[in-house]
């Protein structure tokens, strides 16, 4: 199929018109490059005329940030905290605290979590964890990311190789899987992505964060941000989150101002 430039133009102008920003109308782009057939020898993406229009897009509705300040990270800690050893939990309550503990600790997207293999873990005081599956920044040129999570003996209850081992041993005797997250119900499969975002939604908004507002992945904005307030190199977590050195995805959409306007309510409640 190959349709007019004039057409093609047409199409995005009226997405720009009907309210939608650079990043939804990138998006088409892309997928009429795949479906659509080049225009006078360019792909539909690159053709001169579509690049003008989407550069002139994006200076009058540049991609914005989700969220103009974060949750704070303590506050899902002192919950998980709060349901204390890892022994005494139920499955489900001992999922719900992994998926928290490694959403925060690793830094990664719900879809990365989701790709974790029990046979890809390695180590034993701390633990590395290699991703041999296609993720969103795979790429032929690119080393796959490993991820390390390491002890954290100060608080075992919040201690994310603790709750590891933990969830290891209580799904050895049921588990069919190599997936590491699995459902807390028979038959034990594999969960997806959607589910696991739900379990840290469900973590979210037992910790008193507003869910209507905050979605599962603002772990990665919460964690991130915390980071960075507490002086930790840049680099550091450009390479935890799987960012480019020097990249300004953290600073334009992900290093947020920590919202802790929750302390003035509390300390006016406090007795």
């Amino acid at each position: 199929m190959t349709p007019k430039i004039s057409d093609v133009l047409e199409f995005l102008t009226s997405l720009y018109l009907n309210g939608q920003g650079y990043s939804a109308c990138n998006t088409a782009r892309s997928a009429l490059s795949l479906i659509l057939s080049p225009i006078n020898g360019f792909p539909v993406g690159k053709h001169p005329l579509v690049v003008r229009i989407l550069k002139g897009i994006s200076k009058q509705r540049p991609p914005q940030p989700r969220y103009e300040s974060v949750w704070d990270a303590n506050i899902v800690l002192k919950l998980l905290k709060s349901w204390g050893s890892n022994s005494d939990l139920d499955i489900k309550r001992l999922s719900l605290k992994l998926v928290g503990l490694l959403a925060l600790t690793s830094a990664q997207r719900v879809q990365t979590l989701c790709k974790l293999k029990v046979s890809n873990i390695q180590g034993t005081d701390k633990k590395q964890i290699v991703i041999d599956s296609q993720i969103k920044t795979s790429k032929i040129s690119k080393a796959q990311p490993t991820i390390v999570l390491s002890p954290y003996n100060r608080d075992t209850n919040i201690c994310v190789v603790k709750c590891v081992n933990e969830y290891l041993n209580r799904t050895s005797s049921y588990r069919k899987h190599d997936q590491l997250l699995i459902s807390y119900a028979a038959p034990y499969n594999p969960v997806c992505s959607q589910t696991i975002s739900r379990w840290l939604k469900m973590v979210l908004e037992e910790a008193g964060v507003d869910v209507s507002i905050f979605k599962a992945h603002s772990y990665r904005h919460a964690s991130t941000s915390k980071a960075a307030l507490k002086g930790v190199d840049m680099n550091v977590i450009f390479s935890k989150a799987g960012w480019t050195k020097g990249s300004l995805v953290f600073a334009k959409f992900y290093n947020r101002p920590i919202d802790y306007s929750y302390k003035f309510s509390d300390a006016v409640l406090n007795e």
